[in-house]
């Protein structure tokens, strides 16, 4: 995308006057030449570095739909994370349909509730309702930050107060916990090798899907006993916080033949995954190669969709689900590997080692993912109860 080039300083010759164009208006500036016309330049161009977003910009005639697209622009700039700018994406969907004609400054409590009520009403979970009416509250910040809305907008739609557990309609979401080796098992026996093989590290390592996902041969350093990855991207890389993760002898066994590939491309590669599970199809077919379509006879020359240099969490994660239905047990998602090493580290060692795996800077974080083992309760209870 072609850089807008600086205003200049111009003469407009049939009036004598100054002149400056920015993002498509006119100004005029006074006498050409004066004093005072290179200060108001001067004055506008700052105006407009300080504010490019909301320069020139009426707040009285803005609507809902226009500040939505300004606001979801900053947020894929300033958010790295695609997930983020999805979530925010999500969370203004209803506010531009109910509300797409209505100016920033008519945005009220009854609006704000409204938009609220309609996530209750769809069936979401308490917490998603009180996220989302968080992420409204901030693109209304925003807009004040910007110059693009009155103060009293953010300040009137923030006293109302988030939903509050068995105080409204709004279901309960379950509580995420960590899944069973058995489960597990189970469960890859319907995965490509490369899916299976990442099932595996995943339950060891403890990681993040998306760190995981991000794995690529030039970040993994063999020089020690334990290998250890550096992740540069990752959720709380804007807090300037460091995130490495420690490969041990089982971890490495399953992610060495990975590694053999070009050092700048991802370990895990979505193609890779569908030639493993073309070719047990092919293996399995029953039909003789005379009769029936043969691999590749009923496929599009040019389909739109294409497997990608690297998986993405929902398909890393829809993967998982339907393996789980085809094995037949509980469907569970990636994220619930993470629970599940954090809690048998736990166990196995403490909880500080817990969350020295998990990545954690505080404790009571990590007790949300390592969950108390109730077998070890058990035992403490037959010796102390």
């Amino acid at each position: 995308m072609r850089k807008p080039s600086e205003p200049t300083y111009r003469h407009h010759k049939s009036s004598g006057q100054a002149i400056t164009l920015i993002l498509g208006k006119t100004y005029y500036l006074g006498p050409y030449g004066s004093e005072k016309s290179k200060q108001e330049y001067h004055k506008l161009l700052a105006k407009f570095h300080a504010n490019p977003g909301s320069f020139g910009v009426d707040k009285s005639s803005l609507s809902i739909a226009e500040a939505s697209v300004r606001f979801l622009r900053h947020c894929k700039e300033y958010y790295r994370d695609s997930q983020e700018f999805q979530q925010y994406a999500r969370a203004l969907r209803p506010v531009i349909d109910l509300f797409s004609d209505c100016h920033v400054n008519e945005f009220g409590v009854v609006e704000f509730k409204t938009v609220r009520n309609h996530w209750v009403q769809s069936g979401c979970c308490r917490s998603y309702c009180n996220k989302n009416a968080k992420r409204v509250v901030a693109f209304f910040k925003w807009l004040v930050s910007e110059n693009l809305a009155d103060i009293a907008v953010h300040q009137e739609i923030k006293t109302v107060p988030p939903l509050l557990a068995s105080r409204c309609s709004a279901p309960e979401s379950p509580k995420v916990k960590p899944v069973d080796d058995a489960t597990i098992e189970a469960t890859i026996k319907h995965l490509p090798k490369v899916l299976a093989d990442m099932v595996r590290i995943h339950r060891l390592l403890g990681c993040r899907p998306s760190e995981l996902l991000s794995i690529k041969p030039c970040m993994v350093n063999k020089e020690s006993e334990v290998w250890t990855v550096r992740i540069e991207h990752h959720k709380n890389a804007w807090r300037n916080h460091e995130r490495i993760i420690a490969i041990g002898p089982k971890a490495q066994k399953i992610l060495e033949p990975y590694l053999n590939r070009d050092k700048d491309s991802y370990c895990f590669s979505p193609k890779e995954a569908m030639e493993q599970r073309l070719s047990q199809k092919e293996s399995d077919r029953t039909t003789p190669l005379s009769c029936g379509n043969r691999r590749g006879t009923n496929r599009k020359a040019n389909p739109k969709r294409k497997p990608g240099d690297c998986f993405t969490q929902m398909s890393y994660t829809k993967a998982i689900h339907n393996a789980a239905r085809k094995a037949g047990v509980p469907i569970w998602g990636a994220n619930r590997l993470r629970h599940a090493a954090a809690t048998a580290i736990r166990e196995q060692e403490n909880l500080e080692a817990a969350s020295a795996i998990l990545g954690h800077r505080t404790i009571s974080m990590t007790e949300n993912y390592a969950q108390r083992s109730m077998r070890l309760a058990i035992e403490t209870a037959k010796k102390h109860g």
